[in-house]
Parts: structure tokens; sequence; C-alpha cells
């Protein structure tokens, strides 16, 4: 006998009856539900606060198809912890989606961590975010009454084509799935052009570590034919965070020497063990994808080897690796990088609400990972990457894989292939290798100043290796330019800047004038960046049209390495070593280089007749912008000075104002006797004059009065842009003045 099937309203009824019970028998639980009519998902009751987002934006859509704008917030859970035992509890499908958002955020082991920390229990908002196009997010934060502490974003779609897609994709478990990374490192060296373009040579590094089984490694002598070998770019770890204890271990791993020869300690087996855990786990992991030589600085460039000569041949060691590994997982070297991945401890995928919605979760951006993990932060690693044909990056939850061919991040949901005909069709960070192999002048000279302005934020724990961490970039750089058959190379390094388009080259300007005390003088000339403290955020791209007034005249100074310059220059009639050694020349000279002589129109900055006026007299707040009021004093020439971040002003009576931007700015200790001041002092501003680099961009110098020689001039900072004041060169004397 069949039977009538029960109302959907009855079977609704008894859902609820059945989560009803279910709740009551969850001891401690009263935040918990199981079962919901949206769609049927496990849920909870804090996911009924983000469905009454998504019905706010029914609304809103009903109302307006094209309808652009953000929901109120909601509070979806009172903590992370909350959301977490929700998610494991329940096996509520949204809360699993949103505690995965979470931990897809970090990039970092120590970052997942910090999110069940006490001091982090804050409640989690939510905002649904609508755009105009359809698309639509979730924007999650963990807010404390003082600042937003973690934020995270869950993609929702309508399209269940893509929704299936995903879900046919082998969920992740918590450790990483190497046999598809061997999938990906296999198939570029089978299928792509990134070895035979980008190798620079057949040489292996000086010594590799070799990998032996049980455990075992051995520092060997680079053989004579090519191996594959992986190289790893790590963190070595702030000194000053960490016990002193971790950081002699740290340092400790590195290779000594007898008379000139690694010790036989590390020239026999050693266990793995003796080495930082992020060392261990490169090896294991390079062993696992088949590859069993490694390089690693620490440990391969032992004790007492000629560092300058070893650092300029970085771009052989990185250009000829199989690929390199970068630990941006890792805030130290003792870091592990094999680990229990917390956003894949529980399984889920994308869930559905209201019948209309999809939610799921979308890798970080490659770039993010690039520029905020903690090995993005130190100045060695800026070089380790840009010269990498291939690289593949271990962050907190997944790994992602580059080359110019490919991009993958682990489960496939960024992979891209580069256009043929354009292999930077997309950011990649082998874009400097590329524009290397094509010779496009402009363009790469554009990359080398990107290379800057990443560089100069980084952080040393030896200033004085400044331009080391970045010489394999300069020789590769020199290459390419002297790469034309044997003509006569005009192109020069001086102190970080290139000679043949140097004008564009000085034009580099601080965000914010930065406190001199750690100004690096000793190390690098006024005009140069590299005279910067460490860490110190730079401009290097506006828009730059050269002035027909600049010209480069000669080095006027350089200290030391003259004499292997001279040397290295001398051809010895094998060309591939000539070439070679050009560069390595060019780039040793160049660190030396302390003064140039240089040709361009010259004025002073400002008017012997200027009024000094208060910054605050004279700016003023419109629409969010900075803009300028000189109504309180017509018809003359004044100039101010802001403080705080160095930005200073010139007016000429009945004339538009130029702005500049001073690179430092007046320490609180400041002394007139301290001679010479790499700033310009209260009451000094009048010293300033300028030389003409581009049509609307200016070097602002003062005299130096200490380096013995007529017409010379330290920078003090730069203007740049000044659309308010197009003529402020014309007419004005070309001179030739000399940069210290």
């Amino acid at each position: 006998m069949l039977t009538q099937p029960m109302p959907e309203s009855h079977v609704l009824s008894a859902m609820r009856a059945l989560g009803n019970l279910l709740r009551a028998s969850i001891p401690g639980s009263g935040l918990l539900w199981v079962l919901s009519d949206e769609g049927f998902p496990l849920q909870c009751k804090g996911c009924g606060e983000i469905c009454e987002l998504l019905r706010w934006g029914e609304v809103q859509r009903r109302r307006d198809s094209t309808f652009r704008g953000s929901s109120p917030p909601r509070i979806v859970h009172n903590s992370y912890v909350e959301l977490d035992r929700c998610a494991l509890e329940t096996g509520c499908d949204t809360c699993r989606t949103l505690r995965r958002a979470f931990l897809l955020e970090q990039i970092t082991s120590h970052g997942a961590e910090r999110l069940g920390h006490a001091g982090n229990q804050w409640p989690i908002y939510a905002v649904l975010n609508l755009g105009s196009s359809g698309d639509s997010e979730l924007a999650l934060a963990v807010k404390s009454p003082k600042a937003v502490l973690y934020s995270a974003t869950v993609h929702l779609t309508n399209d269940v084509r893509a929704v299936a897609r995903n879900s046919r994709r082998a969920a992740p478990g918590p450790r990483p799935d190497l046999s598809a990374l061997r999938r990906v490192v296999d198939d570029c060296h089978r299928n792509h052009e990134c070895s035979s373009r980008y190798r620079w040579s057949h040489r292996n590094p000086t010594w590799l570590l070799r990998i032996l089984p049980d455990n075992l490694v051995q520092l060997v002598a680079g053989p004579s034919e090519p191996v594959d070998y992986v190289v790893l770019s790590y963190s070595w770890g702030d000194p000053a965070t960490m016990p002193a204890a971790e950081w002699a271990r740290i340092k400790g791993a590195g290779t000594k020497t007898i008379n000139g020869r690694p010790v036989p300690e590390r020239l026999n087996p050693f266990s793995v063990r003796e080495l930082p855990e992020t060392m261990q786990d490169a090896i294991a992991i390079s062993a696992s994808l088949g590859v069993f030589y490694v390089w690693i600085d620490n440990v391969c460039i032992p004790k007492g080897t000629n560092w300058d000569t070893e650092a300029s041949l970085m771009h052989e060691v990185y250009g000829n690796s199989a690929f390199t590994l970068v630990a941006s997982s890792s805030t130290k070297a003792t870091d592990r990088l094999l680990y229990d991945r917390l956003a894949w401890t529980q399984r889920g995928g994308a869930c559905r609400l209201r019948d209309l919605w999809w939610l799921h979760n979308t890798p970080m951006p490659l770039d993010r990972v690039r520029l905020e993990s903690p090995v993005s932060l130190r100045a060695w690693t800026l070089q380790e990457e840009r010269l990498s044909p291939r690289i593949v990056y271990w962050a907190g939850q997944r790994w992602y894989w580059s080359c110019l061919e490919r991009q993958v991040a682990e489960l496939g949901e960024s992979d891209w292939a580069a256009s043929p005909a354009d292999p930077c069709s997309r950011s990649c960070p082998q874009r400097f290798l590329e524009l290397c192999r094509s010779g496009d002048e402009e363009l790469l000279h554009e990359e080398w100043l990107d290379i800057v302005q990443a560089y100069t934020r980084r952080d040393l724990v030896a200033p004085r290796d400044r331009f080391l961490a970045i010489a394999g970039l300069a020789v590769r750089f020199y290459n390419a330019k002297a790469a034309n058959g044997g003509a006569v190379v005009t192109e020069d390094y001086l102190a970080g800047l290139w000679k043949d388009n140097f004008a564009r080259h000085l034009a580099w300007s601080v965000a914010s004038a930065v406190e001199p005390r750690h100004n690096l003088r000793h190390i690098a000339p006024s005009w140069s960046w590299a005279s910067l403290p460490l860490r110190v955020q730079t401009k290097t791209k506006a828009p730059f049209r050269p002035s027909a007034h600049f010209k480069f005249v000669a080095v006027r100074r350089v200290e030391a390495a003259e004499a292997s310059y001279a040397l290295a220059r001398t051809e010895t009639g094998d060309p591939s070593t000539d070439f070679i050694n050009r560069g390595r020349a060019v780039e040793e000279r160049g660190r030396g280089v302390k003064a140039v002589e240089v040709r361009g129109r010259f004025r002073r900055f400002i008017s012997d007749d200027a009024l000094n006026v208060s910054w605050d007299g004279i700016e003023r707040k419109r629409d969010g912008r900075s803009c300028f009021d000189f109504g309180a004093f017509p018809g003359r020439s004044i100039y101010a000075r802001n403080k705080g971040n160095g930005t200073i002003l010139s007016k000429d009576a009945h004339c538009g104002e130029v702005v500049g931007q001073l690179d430092y700015t007046i320490p609180a200790d400041d002394k007139p006797d301290q001679h010479p001041a790499p700033y310009v002092r209260e009451g000094d501003e009048r010293e300033i004059v300028c030389l003409e680099l581009g049509e609307l961009a200016m070097l602002l110098l003062v005299p130096d009065h200490d380096w013995g020689r007529p017409e010379s001039y330290r920078r003090v900072g730069v203007a740049i842009g000044y659309t308010n004041r197009k003529g402020f060169f014309y007419g004005c004397e070309t001179r030739s003045v000399n940069l210290v």
C-alpha cells in the first residue's frame, strides 16, 4: 500500500524538533544548531546572522539589480575560539568556510596559531559587500575596541558550475601534497623553456649539500658537470626577538674552515638534525621532489670565504638551480616547514545558503605571499627571488609555484599560463630575468627602479652588506646591457644607480622624511638611495621626462676596488670568462663610487625675499585632499616646511608653488656643532639649491664644504611633479656641479 508523501512543512517541523533534541543533548553548547531550512546545510545560530545579511542583499537587488554597497555589520560569533569549536563540534558548513577563510589569510604557521590565543578573542563581525557586476563577498573581521586584529574574505557566487568544479577537486590533507608539487615541477622541466632560456651557465655553486640516506647530508664541492640542486631562500630571524641560545644555534649552523677548507665534520656525512628546522625540512622537501643537492647560504658559503666574490656570483647560484624554495611560512630559521596545516584539519567545501548563494574560499594571491611574508623583509632574499627562473613559495597553508610560463597554487585554483608573446603578462617575480633576456632597455630601467623600491624597505643584519645583497642583480643588469656583440658599452654602475639613465635614477624620494641618525652615508653618497637608513619606504616610479639640459659628466671619486676593477677588465681571450668578469668588475667598482660630476640647469629653491610662514597657515583640507591657500600673503614670496613629514614649499610672488620632499627630519637632539648633518636644520632652508633632472623633477641640494672641491653639493631631497610651476627653471644658468 502506497502512502502519501509528508508535506514539506511537516518535514521542516520534524527537522527543527530533531535539532532541538540534538542541541539539548550537547552539554554546554547552547550556541549550536545542527539543521536549517536555508538549503539544508549543517548550520549554527551564528550562521543565521549571515542569512540575515543575505536577505538584506536580496532586498537591495530586487529594488535595483545593479545595486552596489555594503550592509551594516553583524556579529556572527563571539570569538574565533567559539567559531572553531562550532565548526568542529557541529560540522557547521558555514562556520567551516568562515574558519578556513581566517586561516587562509595567515602566511606563516605562527599567524594561524595566534588566532586561538586568549588575547585575540573578540567578536567576529561580518559585512556583505555587493558589487555592481554581481560579484559579492563577506568581509569578516575580528575586532577589539581599539583595532581590527584579523580580517578575511568569503566569496559568494550563483555559478553552480564553478562550485561543482571546485567540489570535484580532491581536498588537501593537513600535510602538503608533495606528489602534486612534483608533477608541477616535472612538467616545467619537461615542457617549459625556463631552463634553456634562463640558465646562466653550466657551473654549479662552489659548495653544495648532498642529501644521503638515513637523514644524513654531506658538504661537497660543486660537481664539474651540471646537477639539479634546490636553493633555500629563508629568513634567519631577528636576534633581538629570540633567546641568545637560539640565535647562536642559527649562526652556529655555518660551516667553519681550517686553512681555507671546510672542517671535516662537514666534509664527512653528518645528521640533518645538526641544522635548524627550516633547513631540515627544506632538505626533506627537496628529496621528496627527487632533487638530492641543496644550496643554503649559511652552510654552503664557509666562514672565511671571500664574501664579496660569492655575493657577485648569486645570479649564477640562483639562475642555475632546479628551483628556489622560499620559506614564506617561517619567521626564523628554527621554524618548521612541515607541520599540520590548520586550514585543512576539518573537511568542508563550498556551502549553499538560501538556495541562491554559494559561499566558498579562494587562495591568497601569490603577490600577497611574496610581499607580506617575513622572508620579504630580509634584504638578501630580494635578489634570491628576482634571479630565480623557478620558485616554490612555501606558505602557511599551501604551496605556490611560479615560473615564466605558469603559476599554480596548491589545489590548482590559481593556475594560469603566461601568454607566449608576453611571458610576464601577469605579475610574476621572473619579470627581471625576462627583461634581461629581451633587452628592452626602457623597461629594464623601470624594473631596476622597482627593485630599488622593494629593496629599501628591507632589513639587513649587517648594514655593510647594503650593496652586496643586490650585487647579483647588478651583475645581471650590466651583462644584459653588455650582451651586444662586443660594441662599446656606455653603461656604468654608480652606487646603486645606472649612468645611462642617471637623471631618472636620481629622482627617487622617500615616502616621508626619516630619522637621520642611522643613515648610511659612510657606505654610499648622499645622492644614492643606499645612503638612507634601513627599512625606509621609497618612491621610484613617478612619471618622468628627462631634461634636455641635464648631462652626466664623469665619476670624480671612487674608493677602493680600482685595482681589482682594472685587473678584471683585462681580456683573457675566453669570451665567456671575459664577459662574466666585466660584469663583476663593474659592480665591484660601482660600490665604491662616492662623487660624480653632472651638468644641468641650476638655481636657488627659495627667493632671498621669501617670508617664512607656518605650514598650518597655508595647508587646507578639501574633499580629503591637501591643498594650499595663499590668500593671507598676496604678492609675497613665501616658503614653509612641514616638520612632521619633511615636505617643503617654495612660492615666488605671483607664481605657482613648488612642493618638495626632504629626505630627513630634524632630530629632537639636534646640535648645531654636529657637522656635517645629513638633514636641513631649521633656519637653514634658504641654503637649498636645485638641479633640474627632468621636465618636472629636481634635486634639492645644499653646499658641501668638507669635500675640498668647489661646486660640491650633497642631496637633501627632491621635488617631482610641480605642475603649478612648470617654468621654474626658465632662463636659469647651466652649471657643472659635483654631487657627493
